[in-house]
């Protein structure tokens, strides 16, 4: 059986790619499947051997001939899925939104975030829990080999916790579905996360799966079991023309809605002329006379009415002394918190890269182990036949080598034998007039 093929889109400088952030999840895929990816403009032809088609954090703008190509992809059975980030189309200025809105999504501009610690550092980097709200889908992850949490005081889809970094909320409407939302934990609260699309009108099985958050597969959180299992199932929610959803798993989804606050971080930048406004429309040439500096002025104004206070309380006034503290354990001496850097140091090369006879060995021993070696070789073969020039002559220059018999010119590695021996004989001739002296 052939494997299907996921397309993975690169053409519109996409943020989440194979060779950067996405290393893990095309390990997991590529058994399954052929993973392709399309670095041009998107055409009839490439996408008529594609069964899924992945758009991750674009960051460039589709042109209306490849929404059109999209749309004729989704109309003739074909499955697309579209991650994006927090800040939407806004920080990834890219037009995504203008595809997703004819199916009933769109992504939203803004962030998801956790007001709590819960292990994660960054409030971004959400831990979900109670957020997927399709039945189907809780029962099948549930049944997985996830980390479930188990709360007492809640149901069974409130257990699968999953990971949901860096990622933005959708609005989702029909024709489309919820399949997961922030529920009760993080901020905005019951806010879909993920919109499923499938063309129910004739027989294509046309599929468009859109998520907030492009981080949710990448490598760092891709090890959490149940966005691992999460990623699973959509693919096989993608792959697989039998699952078909029902009313009945969308009736209990609780959602609110968006509401809009004010950039409090915008306004404090603002200047703020109620001051100048209360006084008038000249300024004072003393700038403090545009303050009421009685609100948080020391003085002893109403030390009198105070002290008329306890007369008419009877109480006996006494001036405060000041108690001298007692400390039962001195403290010790502040030092700071800082650490010098631990530097590792490189790793000695490995022994298998020395030639251990080489460089321990003395001249001698390597000759004697040289030799005994070419004599196994020549008492092991057959006495009728002659010796072999070639390992005669490999054996003659690796003496040499061993000896550092060359001559002072730098030619030694291009030498024969004969010229080697040439060089043996003339030496041995130069030495024998001293022998005589």
């Amino acid at each position: 059986m052939s494997k299907g093929v996921i397309s993975f889109d690169i053409s519109k400088n996409e943020k989440f790619q194979l060779s950067e952030n996405y290393k893990m999840l095309h390990r997991k895929i590529k058994m399954n499947w052929k993973v392709e990816q399309n670095d041009g403009e998107l055409t009839k032809e490439k996408l008529a051997r594609v069964n899924i088609f992945v758009i991750a954090g674009p960051q460039d703008k589709f042109t209306e001939d490849e929404f059109i190509v999209l749309k004729e992809f989704i109309e003739n059975g074909g499955k697309v899925m579209t991650l994006l980030g927090e800040g939407g189309e806004n920080d990834y200025n890219t037009n995504v939104n203008f595809f997703l809105e004819e199916y009933g999504m769109y992504i939203n501009s803004d962030t998801v975030v956790r007001p709590h610690y819960y292990k994660n550092f960054h409030p971004k980097e959400c831990v979900i829990g109670g957020g997927v709200v399709c039945e189907s889908m809780w029962r099948d992850l549930i049944k997985q080999d996830i980390e479930i949490v188990d709360y007492e005081f809640s149901d069974e889809k409130h257990r699968i916790h999953f990971q949901y970094p860096y990622g933005a909320t959708l609005n989702v409407t029909d024709p489309a579905n919820i399949l997961m939302t922030t529920g009760p934990v993080v901020y905005p609260f019951n806010r879909p996360l993920v919109g499923y699309y499938h063309n129910n009108n004739n027989d294509s099985n046309g599929k468009i799966l859109a998520i907030g958050s492009g981080y949710i597969w990448h490598d760092k959180y891709l090890t959490d079991k149940t966005n691992d299992a999460i990623l699973e199932y959509f693919l096989n929610l993608l792959s697989n023309d039998s699952i078909r959803f029902t009313h009945l798993d969308f009736n209990d989804v609780e959602i609110n809605d968006t509401k809009v606050f004010t950039d409090i971080a915008f306004l404090s930048d603002l200047p703020r002329p109620c001051l100048v406004d209360s006084i008038g429309s000249e300024t004072p040439s003393d700038f403090r006379q545009m303050f009421d500096m009685t609100l948080f002025s020391l003085s002893n104004r109403l030390l009198k009415e105070v002290i008329d206070t306890y007369r008419q309380l009877n109480v006996k006034y006494e001036p405060l002394k000041i108690i001298k503290p007692q400390f039962e354990i001195s403290l010790p001496p502040l030092q700071l918190a800082t650490f010098p850097p631990i530097f590792s140091e490189p790793p000695a090369p490995p022994l298998e890269l020395y030639n251990l006879d080489e460089v321990c060995s003395s001249s001698r021993s390597q000759l004697t182990q040289m030799t005994g070696k070419c004599l196994s070789s020549i008492q092991a073969k057959d006495p009728r036949k002659p010796i072999n020039a070639k390992e005669l002559e490999n054996y003659i220059k690796e003496c040499a080598r061993i000896t550092g018999i060359y001559p002072g010119d730098g030619r030694g590695l291009e030498m024969t034998a004969r010229e080697i021996l040439n060089v043996i004989a003339v030496n041995i001739c130069n030495f024998k007039p001293y022998l005589d002296e």
